[in-house]
């Protein structure tokens, strides 16, 4: 078996697949796809609501059947390798491997880091209590039910209002269960207005502007203390908690590796292209703007493959690099920064992420100079596109800003 590549992409989810598509119709057909779940696929094999395909297939799909779609789309035309971790990366394309047959060195030209998200647990928001059965994600109940078969209980409250909350409804529905109540923080739903609508039909109550101050029971869950919009203190009994969506990237590979990210976060440091501080190195997917829906990733892994094959080809050497500022409305930016190379592309489009409610103006700028002006509503954990950024004017001195007004 081969221990050197043109390619190795690190995670068989959308992007990954994608990127393994976008790479062998470029010519390149010497691609290890590494994954270290027993199935490539990603997120979508345990999905089961019918909001994939659009962009990929021109119509509605659910998850399970989207993913092998995507998957047989790339599966006899590069080498899958299921079941492996990757323990560490190394400068020049170097991919340290731990599967079935132990501890490997093997090389690439380039490598593509998909590794995706994972939800925010518990611990992470704050809740106090003990730490009984029956507290899982939106993920792991996935896989309870459509993968094992399993009820993790019948009296479920789900945590979150992001569409991943939402579709948690149709996934305990799918099982014969149904949601006590959906609970979140925010005053409205981040999701589309109409996810709450779906929620009210299906008898789901809604408590916006509350917080779970408590987990109550000794083996397993029996109750929850939170404290709604009003300001007072309620208890809700029931026998499971779905925390979902607050999606984080996978970034323990980056922070353990020789590759530049950001410090607070772990988010690797790349361009518009997908390339990191390593040149040989790029990065795609939900990993580097948690988390958009799985359509989009796919889209961005054909984008960034073809990037790929492109810098085999030719020598796309980087003049000169700018990294982007954000106000403090702001919490992340995709790319981070925006590279400069002859010839030099004279757009970009940046994909942002915000803290809190805004509905106004964004505008870029490069020191004084506007690149960018664009009326946006904007709620946290949206997808919001800033697009066709001129960045032909930038210089060496090049200041990028984005600003919310």
């Amino acid at each position: 078996m081969s221990q050197s590549y043109d390619v190795i992409i690190i995670g068989a989810g959308p992007a990954g697949l994608a990127a393994a598509r976008a790479l062998w119709d470029e010519g390149v057909n010497r691609v290890l796809l590494l994954e270290r779940e027993k199935q490539a696929g990603g997120v979508p094999r345990h999905c089961r609501h019918p909001t994939f395909g659009m962009q990929t297939f021109y119509r509605p799909m659910k998850g399970h059947l989207w993913a092998e779609r995507i998957l047989n789309l790339v599966q006899n035309n590069c080498e899958i390798r299921t079941g492996t971790t990757v323990v560490n990366i190394k400068p020049g394309g170097e991919v340290i491997i731990s599967g079935d047959r132990g501890l490997e060195t093997l090389r690439a030209k380039r490598v593509i880091i998909a590794t995706g998200v994972r939800e925010t647990p518990r611990h992470a928001r704050l809740v106090s209590g003990v730490r009984p059965q029956g507290v899982l994600t939106a993920g792991a109940l996935q896989q309870f039910i459509y993968l094992k078969k399993l009820k993790p209980g019948i009296k479920p409250v789900i945590v979150g209002s992001e569409l991943v909350s939402f579709s948690t409804i149709w996934t305990l529905r799918n099982a014969g269960i149904k949601a006590l109540a959906l609970i979140d923080e925010n005053p409205r739903p981040t999701a589309f207005r109409v996810a709450a609508l779906y929620a009210r039909i299906m008898g789901v109550k809604l408590h916006l502007g509350a917080h779970i101050t408590q987990i109550n029971g000794g083996e397993r869950v029996e109750s929850i203390e939170f404290t709604a919009a009003d300001g007072s203190s309620q208890q809700l009994a029931c026998d499971s908690i779905i925390f979902t969506g607050r999606f984080t990237g996978e970034y323990t590979l980056i922070r353990n590796s020789h590759l530049a990210y950001e410090p607070e976060t772990g988010r690797p440091w790349f361009d518009q292209h997908g390339r990191c501080s390593d040149p040989a190195y790029y990065v795609a997917g939900n990993m580097t703007h948690p988390a958009d829906m799985g359509d989009q990733c796919y889209q961005e892994g054909l984008r960034v493959g073809r990037q790929v094959a492109r810098s085999l080809q030719q020598d796309d050497a980087v003049r000169f690099e700018i990294p982007i500022q954000l106000d403090e409305v702001f919490r992340l930016a995709a790319p981070n920064r925006v590279s400069v190379s002859a010839p030099a592309a004279d757009r970009v489009t940046l994909n942002v992420r915000v803290n809190r409610y805004h509905k106004g103006e964004i505008i870029v700028r490069d020191g004084e100079k506007e690149l960018y002006r664009g009326k946006h509503r904007c709620l946290p954990e949206r997808r919001i596109l800033l697009k066709n950024i001129d960045i032909s004017g930038l210089t060496p001195n090049s200041h990028l800003t984005v600003i919310a007004r």
